[in-house]
């Protein structure tokens, strides 16, 4: 004999208000308020450690693959260890950390455009070797880079970097139009774009390739369809996609964000990612690949540092970056992604030395109209070791 109708009421009670309550009340302590750092707010008398943990609120505005957020911070007298979080690691949708350190990438970037802001000039070791002096509260190969800081250099000349950290900035574009980034606009000024773009990289290993060949569009497509298909059946990813979105990082908090999990996790979302994706690619001017000769951690880092450089001027143009890297997730499309660099290049490129970094890409990006919206981020105290 079966469990009576009221028994089942209550189980299944029992089952809702457990997925339901740890959204509400034990979820993360993540919110849109750190995204209310004000420049006029720098500790100018303040200590040296005071003034680099304000710095800080800049670095932790990053994005971050599924705003994961995988960093820490380590601050001494004159110089700020950046660490790899492990614990926020994406073990399937990242299997090779190629994105946790190229996120972390982007935090260094922010940091070294606020310091420059405020007159400092920075010195950067990717992956020292341990000191003596380093904190017993984590690995020496935690450590992915050492920036020392020393004040009294003149602030950058171009401050529209700076300015697009933060929301005002973001959405200077709008503002000076009155109206928002339209798809013909981009159209207008795609050599424009492409060409502040090119300018930003100034690191000899890495390449960035700009890709207006209509056959690479076809080829991302399939390649993100395939990825896209795979990912989403599989139960290891949905399952870790859930983890995040359920804890609010990704924008819906609460009882949403446990919706938006089961959602993952129960329902069929290939054919709207694939739709989304497809948008995403067929709208872009051009599809953008940061690329290096050498493919290990120190390169990741710094193709991050590139990505937010351009996802930053492309808010200064009203424009939203979005990474279109699922094709660098899934081993079997990642190995065919090479592919994508056997088009032409965008005018203008030097293309033997684009394809010299062929079998290295790194990031594949898009350009949309309206720029990137802020997700909720840790407190920087979370992130402080």
């Amino acid at each position: 004999m079966g469990p009576s109708a009221g028994k089942v009421v209550l189980i299944s009670l029992f089952l809702v208000v457990g997925m339901l309550v740890p959204g509400i009340i034990w979820q993360p302590n993540e919110s849109l308020a750190p995204w209310g750092v004000k420049e006029s707010d720098f500790p100018q008398n303040g200590s040296s450690e005071e003034r680099m943990a304000f710095l800080l609120n800049y670095a932790i505005l990053a994005p971050s693959i599924y705003n994961t957020q995988p960093w820490r911070f380590d601050i001494s007298s004159d110089e700020i260890m950046i660490l790899a979080d492990e614990s926020r690691w994406l073990k399937a949708a990242d299997s090779n950390k190629r994105e946790m350190y190229s996120s972390i990438g982007g935090a260094i970037e922010n940091l070294i455009i606020a310091a420059d802001h405020f007159g400092y000039s920075s010195t950067i070791s990717y992956f020292p070797k341990p000191v003596s002096s380093a904190s017993n509260a984590y690995q020496s190969n935690d450590i992915v880079a050492r920036v020392s800081l020393q004040p009294g250099a003149m602030p950058s000349a171009d401050p529209r970097l700076f300015s697009a950290i933060t929301p005002d900035g973001m959405n200077a574009s709008q503002k000076r139009t009155e109206s928002p980034i339209e798809q013909e606009s981009i159209s207008r000024r795609t050599e424009e774009i492409a060409a502040a773009i090119r300018a930003l990289n100034t690191d000899p290993d890495i390449s960035i390739i700009l890709l207006d060949d209509p056959k690479a569009k076809e080829r991302l497509l399939s390649l993100t369809e395939a990825a896209d298909r795979a990912l989403y059946s599989n139960i290891t990813f949905k399952s870790e996609l859930g983890h995040w979105l359920s804890r609010g990082g990704m924008g819906p908090a609460g009882v949403q964000a446990k919706i938006a999990q089961a959602k993952v996790a129960f329902l069929d979302s290939i054919p709207d990612r694939i739709e989304a994706d497809t948008e995403i690619i067929n709208n872009s001017p051009f599809l953008g690949i940061i690329a290096s000769k050498r493919y290990d951690r120190e390169s990741q880092v710094r193709a991050g540092r590139l990505l937010e450089r351009i996802s930053l001027l492309s808010s200064h143009y009203g424009l939203g970056l979005e990474p279109m890297s699922q094709a660098l997730q899934w081993t079997e499309t990642e190995s065919r992604a090479s592919g994508l660099l056997a088009g032409e290049a965008w005018e203008g490129e030097e293309t033997e030395e684009d394809r010299a970094a062929d079998g290295s890409i790194l990031y594949i990006f898009c350009l949309k109209a309206g720029t990137r919206e802020p997700t909720p981020r840790r407190p920087l105290e979370e992130a402080l070791v």
